[in-house]
C-alpha cells in the first residue's frame, strides 16, 4: 500500500488536479450555501409582516446592488432579465427578480475572482465565470422543468373541460372550474380569468376580436400549450358541436401524451448509458486502474 500511494504522489500534476478538484468543490459548496442565504436576506420580522399585509417584500442587499447595476448598464441588464424563464417561475411565486439574478452572479464573480488573485491559482478564474452563470442557469432548469410540468398536465386540463362541456356547461363556466384545479397550468387559466374580468375582455375569441385566454397563453413560450389554447378557443365557438369537437380534442391528446411518454421509455436505456459510464466505470479506471499502470508504464519510458 505504501508503494501505491508514493506511486499516486508521484504522478504528473496530481496536486494541481487535486487542488482544482478540491476548489471546484468549495465554489459549489459556496454558491449552494449563499444562494439559500440570498433567497431569504433580510429580518425574519419584516419577511413574516410582508408575507401577512400582502405587500412587496424590502429589497434585499443583494437585490439594491442588482438594481443598481441595471441602472449603470440597462443594455446589459435587458440581455440578461430572462424574462421568458421567469415568468414561468411566477406562476408558482417563487420567482427572483432579475436585479436579484444579476446581482448574485456579480458577487459570484467579484469573490472568485478575488480569491484567484489572493492565491494566484487560475481555476478559480475559470470557476468566476461558472458562478456568474450558476443564478441563470438555475433558473433556466427550474423554468424548463415547469414547463415541462405544464405539458404533461394538458391532458388532465383537457380531459376536465370536456367532462363539464359534455355536461351542459358553456366553455367560460368550464375554463373557471378549471381554474380551481390548482398547479402551474391552472395558474395560466386563473391569470386569463382574471384579465378577462379585470379589462371586460372575453374570455374566448369573437370573429376578429382576441379572447383574453389566446393573449394570455402567447406569453408563454410553449407550443404544445398554445397549440391546445387555439384549438380549445375554436372549440368553443362551435356552439352545439363545441362539446363533441372537444372530446375528440381530449382524446387525441391523451393519446399523443401517451405514445410520447412510452418513446421516451423506451429512450432511457439508451440515455443512461453515459452516465452510468461517467460516474461508475471512468472513476473505477482513474482510481484503480492507473496507479498498477503507473510502473509499466515508467519502464517503457525508461
Amino acid at each position: 500500500m505504501n508503494e501505491i500511494a508514493l506511486q499516486i504522489h508521484s504522478l504528473p500534476y496530481l496536486p494541481q488536479i487535486l487542488t482544482l478538484v478540491a476548489a471546484m468543490l468549495t465554489a459549489l459548496f459556496v454558491i449552494t450555501v449563499v444562494g439559500r442565504l440570498m433567497a431569504y436576506t433580510g429580518p425574519a420580522s419584516s419577511r413574516a409582516l410582508a408575507d401577512y399585509t400582502g405587500q412587496t417584500r424590502p429589497a434585499s442587499p443583494v437585490e439594491q446592488f442588482g438594481a443598481w447595476l441595471e441602472r449603470k448598464s440597462p443594455s446589459l441588464a435587458d440581455r440578461l432579465s430572462m424574462k421568458n424563464h421567469l415568468r414561468w417561475l411566477e406562476l408558482t411565486g417563487d420567482a427572483p427578480s432579475s436585479a436579484m439574478l444579476l446581482g448574485q452572479a456579480t458577487l459570484f464573480f467579484l469573490v472568485f475572482m478575488s480569491l484567484g488573485a489572493l492565491t494566484k491559482n487560475a481555476g478559480f478564474v475559470a470557476l468566476a465565470f461558472i458562478a456568474a452563470a450558476y443564478p441563470y442557469i438555475r433558473v433556466r432548469s427550474r423554468a424548463n422543468a415547469m414547463r415541462s410540468r405544464v405539458d404533461r398536465s394538458l391532458p388532465d386540463l383537457a380531459a376536465l373541460i370536456s367532462a363539464e362541456m359534455a355536461a351542459g356547461n358553456p366553455p367560460d363556466k368550464a375554463l373557471r372550474r378549471a381554474a380551481a384545479w390548482g398547479g402551474p397550468l391552472a395558474a395560466i387559466v386563473q391569470r386569463a380569468v382574471q384579465q378577462s374580468t379585470a379589462s371586460g375582455l372575453p374570455l374566448f375569441s369573437r370573429e376578429r376580436m382576441e379572447g383574453a385566454l389566446v393573449r394570455t397563453v402567447s406569453r408563454y413560450d410553449l407550443t404544445s400549450l398554445q397549440s391546445f389554447i387555439r384549438q380549445l378557443d375554436l372549440a368553443a365557438r362551435k356552439g352545439s358541436a363545441g362539446p363533441e369537437q372537444m372530446q375528440r380534442l381530449a382524446h387525441t391528446m391523451i393519446l399523443t401524451h401517451k405514445e410520447r411518454a412510452l418513446r421516451e421509455a423506451e429512450k432511457l436505456d439508451g440515455q443512461l448509458a453515459v452516465p452510468a459510464v461517467l460516474f461508475f466505470f471512468l472513476p473505477f479506471l482513474i482510481f484503480i486502474l492507473a496507479p498498477m499502470m503507473y510502473p509499466v508504464l515508467a519502464i517503457l519510458g525508461d
